[in-house]
């Protein structure tokens, strides 16, 4: 492959990865649906007031230290309506480890998102699981990709369980340098939410190549394949 080439697909990529976020973050949610508890998740259903209220900034009075960080997200998706799972510290858990769920469905893409928080430590991590698993014949062309996306990555990160595939996005605050609020929680969420929507363009394409390369020049190039394949064109009598 070219290096001009090589060059205007890593353009691409950087582009996917420090895109702008969308304006709201359930612009494209569009329905709600109900899970069983065995799906852990359940989908979101913003009311008007609440998707209005998302890109406003937070009252600097918002800030609540006296309040556990998990007891202030309960409050900040119940005033939102949304739905939510809660899962309370494992015993002898020494970082007493809380986990709230819930799952965005738009179009293009269902995922479920996960708040993780330490209260011990006063860390907050929110995850954006991908919706599909990397195949074992697929986990080094991924381990790969991942490594070099993770490399130029400001914030954040991307990771992989190599025990089962699953693929996230993680992004995560220190409450106690920061502090706790909307806007906090809002720009966790947002961020994640935009780059799980990149990671899911770019790992389908990977899970569609066939034996994919575990060189990285070569890998780059199948994947611009795999998306130029999503660009076609129908035939007509005119010029396209």
């Amino acid at each position: 492959m070219s290096e001009k080439s090589k060059l205007s697909l890593w353009q691409k990529l950087k582009h996917l990865l420090t895109s702008a976020a969308p304006q709201t973050i359930i612009d494209a949610v569009d329905e709600h649906e109900d899970m069983s508890p065995a799906d852990k998740v359940i989908s979101v259903e913003p009311n008007n007031q609440a998707k209005a209220s998302l890109t406003q900034p937070a009252d600097d009075g918002d800030n609540d230290s006296a309040t556990p960080i998990v007891d202030y997200l309960k409050r900040y998706l119940e005033d939102k309506q949304w739905h939510y799972s809660y899962y309370q510290p494992r015993k002898n858990d020494p970082q007493n480890s809380h986990h709230l769920c819930l799952r965005m469905r738009s179009k293009k893409l269902d995922c479920s998102y996960l708040f993780r928080v330490q209260e011990k430590t006063a860390l907050l991590a929110v995850y954006g699981i991908l919706p599909f698993v990397i195949p074992e014949s697929h986990h080094h062309a991924a381990m790969l990709l991942i490594t070099q996306i993770n490399y130029d990555m400001l914030i954040g990160n991307l990771e992989m369980d190599i025990r089962d595939g699953e693929l996230r996005y993680k992004n995560a605050i220190d409450v106690e340098a920061v502090g706790i609020n909307d806007a906090t929680i809002e720009y966790l969420l947002q961020s994640v939410i935009t780059m799980t929507s990149v990671a899911h363009e770019i790992f389908s394409d990977l899970i569609d190549t066939r034996d994919p390369s575990e060189d990285m020049a070569t890998l780059l190039s199948e994947l611009r394949l795999q998306a130029d394949a999503r660009v076609f064109f129908l035939p007509s009598q005119k010029r396209q």
